[in-house]
């Protein structure tokens, strides 16, 4: 089982955060966020701090903004190529369009990435995407609409992301959510930005290692 984990807060703002992971070097991978994706030029704070995680073995993928299919082309090709500036494995595509008539561009922009990409359209998109990419998130959100789906084993290369779960409500959310895939996360944080450093799991988790 993958953790997917997005780490959308900077290393000076929850240095604790980045330095717990090499805690789950092996079982992690963690989505790297400069600036709504690689920024404009080198953070040398972020440069750092991947290059130590490469070292631990962290496995690290960048983050990309699709907006759907509505982002301009070209951005979005100097985002896969900013990224060159980070030690990253691969890319997060976010925000992916999931109907029929955004296939045809979303398998262009993974063919023009030339590196293992995850998708994220937050949920379960046409079935012609789960051949384009190793990994495609089919669900994101709150733990309350979360556990009142109904149980099934998702696509193989399926991963879900929840978030808002009660602490006391953690384990029974993992026991869940590995249920129905092999990849994917869950998190107490909530809010505008539920990814903004370590959930309490792997918090407590890390103290044992």
């Amino acid at each position: 089982m993958t953790i997917l984990l997005p780490m959308y807060v900077h290393p000076l703002e929850d240095p604790d955060a980045w330095a717990t992971l090499p805690a789950y070097a092996g079982s992690v991978t963690a989505v790297v966020n400069v600036h709504d994706g690689p920024g404009e030029g080198l953070d040398g704070t972020y440069r750092v701090v991947t290059e130590t995680l490469r070292g631990a073995g962290v496995d690290m993928i960048g983050y990309v903004d699709l907006d759907y299919g509505a982002r301009d082309r070209g951005d979005v090709r100097r985002d896969i190529a900013g990224w060159g500036r980070y030690p990253v494995s691969g890319l997060f595509f976010d925000r992916v369009a999931a109907d029929a008539s955004g296939l045809d561009g979303v398998a262009r922009t993974v063919r023009a990435a030339g590196c293992p990409v995850v998708l994220n359209p937050g949920t379960r998109p046409h079935p012609g995407y789960a051949g384009l990419a190793a990994t495609v998130c089919t669900f994101e959100g709150p733990w309350s609409t979360y556990r009142a789906a109904a149980t099934r084993r998702d696509w193989a290369n399926a991963a879900h992301l929840v978030y808002g779960v009660p602490v006391a409500a953690l384990d029974e959310a993992e026991s869940l959510i590995w249920q129905r895939v092999s990849c994917g996360l869950v998190t107490d944080l909530a809010g505008a930005n539920p990814y903004r450093g370590l959930p309490a799991n792997l918090r407590r988790g890390a103290g044992t290692r």
